[in-house]
């Protein structure tokens, strides 16, 4: 469970902050995510992304820290609201950690106000 919101310091521009929370009862494991970083929409309706992303997990030796990059197209559906699918890539920020780069396919949902 999750949860991103961000604030548009001008226009097409917000600065952005996530927190995320997980479990593993069979692994007795939780995880703790955070992400910080900024969004920018090209022409009002092409959200690029650059941000730092994290996890804290529950006695681990190493915890993942990733820098991302992402984009995609906002279709608005209302004047306040988007559906924003795209395409994600992230580096690993870890040298030992085991996923030294993960793309990912999204659909975001986004309330503007």
């Amino acid at each position: 469970i999750g949860l991103d919101g961000g604030y548009f310091v001008m226009d097409d521009l917000a600065i952005k902050a996530g927190l995320g929370y997980g479990s593993n009862s069979a692994a007795d494991t939780n995880i703790f995510s955070y992400r910080l970083g900024a969004k920018y929409y090209v022409k009002s309706m092409i959200p690029v992304t650059l941000d730092l992303t994290g996890s804290s997990i529950k006695d681990a030796n190493e915890n993942p820290m990733w820098l991302g990059i992402g984009a995609g197209y906002a279709w608005f559906i209302g004047n306040n609201v988007s559906i924003e699918p795209g395409l994600r890539y992230n580096v690993s920020l870890n040298e030992d950690f085991t996923d030294e780069g993960v793309l990912q396919f999204n659909v975001g949902f986004a309330l503007h106000f």
